[in-house]
């Protein structure tokens, strides 16, 4: 259906009447990395989302249609300023080496922002993203099979299609994780040589460095949070919560030499039944929150700032599905487990 309404231009013509309308509804975009998964890629196929072609193909056709506005434009509108026409957000989730080298060049070529959330634990110590960690140790295993005993007794089989996936589920949803140790099990589990200076190698190819997140301010980027250790916040104790929140926030002005207003939330799930994080919220200073729960947002001086929606991007995803879900919100992407709040 989605291919039939975009062949007869009718998400065009719903977009040029929103935009007339006024209608302050905002599409904004999730990414992470951008990049071709080949055969023997060694690091988590589930964070590129599209490939350096569809990422400028998708940034193009946003760009004609609706205004790309960045985080300083969301806020005055919270505050009860206005928004342009078909208002739309293009951001980027963790800080990956990708975010400079292959979106900033695209983005300025077409001549829109877009917003980079870093987790900022991962630049300064040259850390492989948890996930990307898990994800390389199964790439490169030397055995299937062996019994972990952290955080409950159980044998993983590392060969099993569903072993990445179970194993970033143990860490999203476990409170109170060492996530250290869970990787050292999953590295001994694996079989597989490890040591600081193999990670620091494998962190340089994959995440940036400060030098490259000023790179994106001076380019004209919105740089924010995305916590110091990309822990779901749901998981974690108040003293921990303030940590990641606030030091994030601290880090990144201190390289920036500028203000940190927004976060989105690692994992993305809603906080709208979390009153505690929305407490550690304000306690750190920010003025607006992301989630992944997917949709568009009615943007006024009511809408919940610590609740922006957004849309996930899939390299499957054609571009009348692209252009559907920015124009027709019931044609877009919906995850149930990101809509729902967490208790």
């Amino acid at each position: 259906m989605a291919g039939a309404l975009h062949r007869i231009r009718a998400f065009d013509v719903a977009l040029r009447v929103r935009g007339s309308l006024g209608t302050p509804l905002l599409t904004t975009l999730t990414y992470h990395h951008v990049a071709e998964v080949t055969p023997g890629y060694l690091f988590d196929p589930g964070v590129a989302d599209a490939t350096p072609t569809q990422f400028k193909h998708q940034v193009e056709a946003l760009a004609r249609r609706c205004t790309v506005i960045d985080i300083d434009t969301l806020c005055k509108a919270l505050d009860g300023g206005p928004l342009p026409k078909n208002p739309a957000l293009i951001t980027f989730d963790d800080g990956y080496r990708s975010c400079r080298e292959v979106a900033v060049p695209i983005l300025r070529a077409v001549g829109v922002p877009a917003t980079f959330f870093i987790a900022t634990r991962f630049v300064q110590e040259r850390k492989l993203y948890w996930w990307e960690r898990i994800a390389h140790a199964i790439a490169t295993r030397k055995r299937d099979r062996a019994a972990i005993t952290y955080p409950t007794t159980r044998e993983l089989d590392l060969a099993a299609p569903n072993a990445l996936s179970d194993l970033l589920k143990l860490i999203k949803n476990t409170p109170g994780l060492d996530v250290g140790r869970v990787l050292d099990e999953v590295t001994r589990t694996a079989d597989i040589e490890w040591s600081d200076a193999i990670e620091r190698k494998l962190a340089d190819e994959l995440i940036m460095q400060w030098d490259d997140v000023r790179a994106l301010a001076a380019a004209g980027m919105d740089v924010e949070s995305h916590s110091r250790t990309h822990r779901v916040l749901q998981t974690l104790a108040p003293s921990d919560l303030d940590a990641e929140l606030a030091g994030s926030r601290a880090d990144l002005e201190a390289a920036l030499g500028r203000p940190v207003r927004a976060i989105a939330y690692p994992v993305g799930r809603s906080i709208t039944r979390q009153p505690h994080i929305r407490r550690a919220l304000f306690r750190a200073g920010y003025r607006v929150g992301f989630t992944n729960a997917s949709g568009a947002t009615l943007v006024w001086p009511g809408t919940d700032r610590f609740d922006v929606h957004r849309w996930a991007i899939e390299p499957a995803m054609s571009e009348a599905e692209f252009i559907g879900q920015t124009a027709v919100p019931a044609f877009g992407y919906t995850s149930a487990a990101h809509n729902a709040p967490a208790a």
